[in-house]
C-alpha cells in the first residue's frame, strides 16, 4: 500500500481542506506543528514517517482566480529542501500552456478531471506529461469532468486517483462503495483520496482493492502514528 500525505496550499499557507468547500478553508491546525508554512509542515510530516512522496494541491491555481498567484515558488523551495521526495502537484491544469511551467523532473503533475474543459485537453496534457496522474473528482453533485474519463478506463493513468471530495476532512470515513464500484470495471491501480480517519480505514481501503491512499487530517490529528504506518508497510 502506497500512503501519500496531502498538503493543501492557499494564499501562501497550508490550509485545512473540508469537503471541497474551498471558500471555507482556513489555516491548518496541526498537532504536528504550529506553523502554517509549507517547509515546516513537510518537515513535521516527515518526522512522523519517511514518506517518499508528497501530494500538493495548489488551491490558488485550482480555483482559477487569476488575481491569485500560484505556489510554484513555494513548491520549488520544498523540492530543494527535500530532494529525495517525489512531488505530486495539482495545479488545476486546464491547458498545455498551463502545464509547461510545472514540467519539472521532481514533479509528477496531477491532471484533475474537475479542471478539464474537454477530453481533447486531457489527451494533450497526457501526451506532454506521460508520467502524469489522473484524478477522478467526485463532489456532492457527482463526477466533475469529461464524462468519458469516468466511464472509460482506457484513458486512465497508472495509477489513477479516486478523489471523494465530500469525504475530505469530514471525519466520516472513506467512500468504500465508490471505490468498489469503480474497481469492478478495471485492473488500473486505484489510489483512494478523502475521508481516511485512522489505520483501520486504510486497511479497509486495501481490502476493497486500493493500491494507494492519500491522507491528511488523520496525520495532523495524530490519529495515524508512526507505529501504524511502519506496521502497515510491513
Amino acid at each position: 500500500m502506497h500512503i501519500i500525505p496531502v498538503i493543501d496550499l492557499m494564499h501562501g499557507q497550508v490550509v485545512q481542506a473540508i469537503q471541497g468547500q474551498r471558500q471555507s478553508y482556513r489555516a491548518i491546525q496541526s498537532q504536528l506543528t504550529a506553523s502554517h508554512a509549507l517547509l515546516d509542515v513537510v518537515g513535521a510530516i516527515l518526522q512522523v514517517y519517511p514518506f517518499n512522496c508528497v501530494y500538493i494541491a495548489d488551491l490558488n491555481a485550482i480555483t482559477g482566480d487569476t488575481t491569485l498567484s500560484n505556489h510554484r515558488t513555494h513548491i520549488a523551495e520544498a523540492i530543494q529542501a527535500f530532494p529525495h521526495i517525489e512531488w505530486w502537484v495539482d495545479a488545476g491544469l486546464k491547458s498545455v500552456e498551463a502545464l509547461k511551467p510545472w514540467l519539472d523532473s521532481a514533479i509528477r503533475p496531477i491532471i484533475a478531471s474537475e479542471s478539464l474543459p474537454d477530453l481533447q485537453t486531457y489527451l494533450e496534457l497526457r501526451h506532454m506529461a506521460t508520467d502524469s496522474v489522473l484524478s477522478l473528482d467526485y463532489f456532492q453533485d457527482g463526477f466533475h469532468g469529461p464524462e468519458s474519463l469516468q466511464t472509460d478506463p482506457m484513458y486512465w493513468s497508472q495509477p489513477t486517483i479516486v478523489m471523494s471530495l465530500p469525504k475530505v476532512g469530514a471525519n466520516q470515513g472513506p467512500d468504500i462503495k465508490k471505490l468498489l464500484a469503480i474497481k469492478q470495471h478495471t485492473q488500473t491501480p486505484l489510489y483512494a483520496a478523502g475521508g481516511v480517519r485512522d489505520i483501520a480505514d486504510i486497511q479497509e481501503l486495501s481490502s476493497a482493492g486500493a493500491e494507494g491512499v492519500l491522507i491528511a487530517s488523520a496525520l495532523h490529528q495524530k490519529k495515524i502514528m508512526a507505529a501504524d504506518l511502519h506496521g502497515f508497510a510491513q
